[in-house]
């Protein structure tokens, strides 16, 4: 037989095109990780990679950095292509859109978004580099497929934030967007973020996620959302950003005045709880505020029962002037076990008062939870409001653990 050195077959082996022999499941999955551009790219590479872009099944479209300013329509035409030319049976698992330097043709990302949604596309993002008054508007989204929705730095406007017709999507992120609607609707939602946005609507913006689990409403602006009832919520995080629409022209030192149409409600509302109603079946719930702002003091005029409470975070806000907000949430809180305060050092500011003593509050409240196991306070440095707390809560009968911090603090 003839002799076959070793460098031979290596250098044989290393001939051969093992990766066109994969199967096209296998080569969409591997073009899946590539940028849109790149993976097109990929069809000069020999006759079996010809025709793959056509069905691969996720989508990356970065013109970041890609296309440069003034020459938008490039990346139109790109997109255009890309989808129209898609083998009509292919589906779509993934689609990923960012972009700059598109303030000409923002028309495009609509169509782009309800054409990979009518090729069954199941996660959607929509990342501009930068806010450029990009409004989605039109029909509410349908869908069948789409689990998982992300949009980044547009204007929302009127009935997009509808997705009744989206009857599979369970996870909503948006940031840094405005959002101009009168209500997000969706039976399906079962986690939703909204993080540095603005509210806008003459009105109070309604939120109707009756199956949500968890919920992050951080940093937000504009007049404070109304949350409709949560059945299934388990953990939520709200922390209005230190300016709101929010605030009453009648109380004393930003205080809930109890008459005027801020704090009892107008037309849009016509009384009750803003925040707290809606967040009444959570587990975990923190409540950030700055000083001076009205709503969480507001909703406590009309507090409900935290039925299933366990873990509750507050901050300053609810030792502002005196303790009735904390001993209405905890009196509030039937079975709560974990409760965590963080007192910032306090600004030299009107509205930043100190805690009023409480004489008669010598006696744990009848109503405040038996089932509290910790209680952690956290502090900048002790002064006379964190030693009046410190005083009360030690009626409570809970062990208590305090931290003094010189950490940024998470708000």
């Amino acid at each position: 037989m003839p002799h076959t050195s070793k460098a031979n077959k290596a250098s044989n082996s290393s001939k051969e095109d093992r990766i066109s022999t994969l199967p096209d499941d296998v080569l969409h999955h591997v073009l899946g990780f590539l940028q849109a551009a790149e993976a097109v790219h990929t069809s000069v590479l020999a006759r079996r990679w010809r025709y793959l872009w056509k069905s691969m099944r996720c989508l990356r479209v970065n013109s970041i950095g890609r296309w440069e300013e003034g020459n938008g329509a490039s990346l139109s035409n790109f997109m255009n292509c890309l989808l129209l030319l898609r083998d009509p049976g292919s589906t779509l698992d993934e689609v990923e859109i960012k972009y700059d330097n598109l303030e000409d043709e923002t028309k495009w990302i609509s169509i782009w978004i309800r054409h990979a949604l009518s090729c069954q596309a199941q996660v959607l993002t929509v990342k501009p580099d930068s806010y450029m008054h990009i409004c989605l508007d039109g029909p509410p989204l349908v869908s069948r497929q789409l689990r998982r929705l992300e949009f980044s730095n547009v204007n929302l406007k009127h009935n997009f934030l509808d997705f009744s017709s989206c009857t599979a999507l369970e996870d909503l992120k948006i940031k840094g967007s405005a959002l101009e609607t009168s209500r997000i609707l969706s039976p399906s939602l079962k986690h939703m973020s909204i993080k540095q946005c603005a509210f806008r609507h003459d009105g109070r913006i309604r939120i109707s996620v009756p199956n949500l689990v968890s919920l992050q409403l951080i940093s937000f602006v504009g007049r404070t959302p109304l949350l409709e009832s949560m059945l299934s919520l388990e953990t939520a995080v709200v922390i209005p950003r230190n300016y709101s629409d929010d605030f009453c022209r009648e109380g004393v030192a930003g205080e809930c005045c109890g008459t005027c149409a801020d704090c009892c409600g107008n037309d849009d509302h016509n009384g009750g709880c803003v925040l707290l109603g809606g967040l009444s079946c959570a587990t975990n719930l923190e409540l950030i505020a700055y000083l001076g702002m009205l709503i969480f003091r507001r909703d406590l005029r009309w507090c409900p029962t935290f039925s299933k409470l366990k873990t509750l975070l507050l901050n300053e806000w609810c030792v502002q002037i005196n303790l009735h907000a904390l001993v209405c949430m905890l009196e509030h809180s039937p079975v709560l076990e974990n409760l965590i305060l963080q007192l910032r050092k306090q600004e030299e500011t009107a509205l930043a008062l100190e805690v009023e003593g409480n004489n008669s509050l010598i006696h744990k409240p009848a109503a405040i939870s038996g089932c509290l196991k910790i209680i952690k306070v956290k502090f900048d440095e002790i002064d006379d409001r964190v030693c009046k707390v410190l005083k009360f809560l030690s009626i409570l009968g809970t062990e208590i653990i305090i931290q003094r911090t010189t950490d940024c603090w998470r708000y």
